[in-house]
């Protein structure tokens, strides 16, 4: 009996390895790791671009690191729908694309401003590709977006293309975004939907020649599935560092042309207060805990007058930022959502109305930041009791 358990045992292990035989190695396929698209509104074409990696440029290796170049290869392919271009790309790839692995969707302004909607339903008909993948959108030439590697020729994987920023605290930068993630702001009647930009720096870095990096740029923003334009990086940056706890900013504090003090910030997520009342449009305030760190004083004041200038100063820059958003029509701190909820009939006015947008210079009464510093780096202070 024994001996006949085990040659089925036997039996069952040998069809078990057969049935792998089908499957393909690893070197026998292009991993795809990045697609990007772009659109030609004269010629109405789509470009299709991949980016295309070996084991090579992938494997970290441990101990020495080779010293020869590895190419990173970028395919591109024209057509006049989207699937007709990645179809063009197939015939001429051997080994033959697999998209499984692929991280990252980058669109062009172009696309973004004349076909978004579009590519949205047939991205997400796709069943080749993730909801999970990291979106963003460019200005800059495909290729050499796809084309830029890592410091000391690190392969492409170590750049922001395909590192997700939101998996560690980021400082001093623009957070990355899913598809998933925007798909779901983007069907909200209220608040913002947003996507970073990518753009290449060249001239932070420099071996025997300047050496490109890349980085996120700033925030293109929808509204009501409408691109609305774009934040600057530094409004980006201050919506960041509100809406995601894990953000750290670096923040000059000046007196008018002089740099007082330089902190390291934390923030909760702030608080919003709708006002009591029968407007159409939403009134409210905003509540900000801040912790600050202080990494530099450049210039002597009392703790105390140094304590006020700094909640001042985060209150006026956070209100600066909701007017700029205002101005196109954005909501950059989502504060509609609640007011939707509380007032659905209100809102649906508002669409009817024929502007839809409920915010406006107004709406913003209040902005009370409270400043906590808990570290000072061995600067002396005096905290004065009140």
């Amino acid at each position: 009996m024994d001996n006949r358990i085990t040659k089925f045992m036997i039996i069952l292990s040998v069809l078990a390895l057969t049935g792998c035989t089908g499957s393909k190695n690893i070197q026998d396929l292009t991993y795809i790791v990045a697609i990007g698209m772009d659109y030609d509104e004269t010629e109405d074409e789509y470009t299709a671009y991949v980016q295309g990696l070996n084991f090579a440029n992938v494997a970290k290796q441990e101990g020495s690191r080779s010293t020869d170049p590895i190419p990173t290869f970028v395919g591109s392919a024209k057509g006049k729908t989207l699937n007709m271009a990645v179809s063009n790309l197939y015939r001429v790839s051997r080994p033959p694309l697999f998209f499984g692995h692929t991280k990252t969707l980058v669109l062009s302004g172009n696309l973004l401003q004349y076909k978004f909607k579009e590519v949205l339903e047939d991205v997400g008909r796709n069943r080749s590709l993730r909801p999970s993948l990291e979106l963003l959108v460019t200005d800059a030439n495909m290729e050499e977006i796809f084309s830029t590697k890592g410091l000391f020729d690190y392969p492409p994987v170590y750049t922001v293309l395909l590192t997700e920023e939101k998996s560690e605290g980021i400082q001093n930068a623009i957070d990355s975004t899913s598809l998933m993630h925007f798909l779901r702001e983007f069907y909200e009647p209220m608040g913002t939907a947003l996507i970073p930009k990518i753009n290449i720096d060249r001239h932070s870095w420099h071996a025997d020649e300047e050496i490109p990096t890349l980085y996120l740029d700033a925030y293109s923003v929808f509204q009501g599935e409408t691109l609305k334009g774009e934040i600057s990086a530094d409004d980006s940056m201050t919506v960041d560092w509100l809406q995601n706890k894990k953000n750290t900013l670096d923040y000059a504090l000046n007196d008018e042309e002089n740099i007082l003090s330089t902190f390291k910030l934390t923030a909760d997520k702030p608080k919003v207060k709708y006002d009591k009342g029968g407007s159409d449009f939403p009134g409210f305030s905003l509540e900000v805990s801040v912790e600050a760190e202080l990494l530099e004083k450049v210039n002597d004041i009392p703790y105390k007058e140094l304590h006020t200038k700094l909640q001042h100063s985060l209150e006026e820059k956070i209100t600066k930022v909701f007017e700029h958003g205002v101005e196109k029509k954005m909501d950059l701190f989502d504060v509609g959502e609640g007011w939707y909820r509380s007032h659905p009939d209100k809102f649906h006015d508002l669409e009817n109305s024929g502007d839809g947008f409920y915010l406006s210079d107004t709406s913003l009464k209040r902005v009370n930041v409270k400043v906590e510093i808990k570290h000072f780096n061995a600067y002396r202070y005096i905290k004065e009791t009140r």
